[in-house]
């Protein structure tokens, strides 16, 4: 019988897959409906759902399984929890996904997937240097995994170890991403635009990201490609209008290419996401006033004046 019902897992999945997905996602539901006295097909069946995007459906039915199957082996009950717990990190539930891997964790499990898990919950809190601690562990299960030490190698950077970073990263690999941004920063802090540009448009072939458009944008400039820092800079704020640093950047490479109002247009947008920079502010300021803007100068220099504390 389970034979049977993960059999039809997977030609439902070959239906979504060619285009026949209602047909598809009710064959699924068939196989939820008739096969739940099956944990291992319940198992595969959460899989498919989480892989589907599905990530409610595919949690709700993993806490299904762990309640109505009390007998389970060790393994797939640890199976079970650590997918719901990878389904919390992605749903941003922190709470869920820490209780979940602690849970785990005190069971005595070592685990390399739950120690990437225990980071990546870190991380996306913001607590660097504990990521860092179990990056490190997972390492030691897996030293040459390019994975892993691309991850960790991003890591070092975070909590500012450089040196470190780029040991690992070279280790990672030519092409891993991490690498090529490590390299791009490196190269731009020294001076070496020219390098730091041809680096970060290798990495753009990778992946058009925030960052990657922003370093070949920030690149360009300095290099007096104008034109193209203009293009690169308008993708990045189509990708993301709230990456606070595309709109300074934004207005130099306006103003050196003479165009004033949307200079005046990025700067406007800049202080308005950045919790007013009173630096920005008075050049918005000196930029209204050459234009002749002076209503709307006099309503900038206000707000400077209103935040302003270093003149009380």
């Amino acid at each position: 019988m389970t034979d049977k019902w993960l059999y039809v897992i997977d030609e439902a999945i070959k239906r979504i897959e060619n285009d026949e997905v209602e047909l598809g996602l009710k064959a699924l539901q068939k196989v939820q409906e008739h096969g739940k006295d099956l944990p291992e097909v319940m198992m595969y069946l959460a899989e498919v759902w989480y892989r589907l995007g599905h990530l409610e459906q595919a949690s709700s039915l993993l806490s299904n399984i762990l309640q109505e199957h009390p007998g389970l082996q060790a393994a797939q009950r640890q199976e079970c929890q650590m997918m719901m717990a990878e389904i919390a990190l992605d749903l941003s539930d922190f709470e869920t996904a820490q209780h979940l891997l602690y849970e785990l964790k005190e069971s005595g499990m070592e685990h390399i997937r739950l120690d990437l898990l225990l980071a990546d919950l870190y991380a996306m809190q913001d607590l660097d240097e504990v990521a860092v601690k179990y990056l490190e562990q997972a390492r030691q299960k897996e030293p040459d995994d390019p994975d892993i030490l691309a991850a960790l190698g991003d890591m070092y950077f975070r909590v500012g170890r450089d040196a470190e970073a780029m040991k690992l990263l070279e280790q990672a690999g030519a092409e891993s991403l991490p690498l090529l941004l490590a390299k791009g920063r490196s190269l731009a802090q020294s001076g070496q635009f020219e390098q730091a540009y041809q680096v970060y448009h290798q990495a753009l072939a990778l992946e058009r990201s925030e960052e990657v458009l922003y370093g070949c944008a920030l690149m360009a400039f300095h290099l007096g490609r104008l034109e193209e820092a203009a293009e690169l800079v308008s993708s990045l704020q189509a990708i993301d209008e709230e990456y606070v640093a595309a709109y300074p950047l934004a207005a130099d490479i306006y103003l050196s290419l003479g165009r004033t109002e949307k200079a005046i247009d990025a700067l406007k947008q800049y202080v308005a996401l950045s919790g007013f920079d009173l630096d920005h502010i008075r050049r918005l300021i000196a930029l209204l006033t050459q234009a002749g803007r002076y209503e709307e100068a006099k309503e900038y220099q206000k707000l400077h004046d209103e935040w302003n504390i270093d003149d009380e």
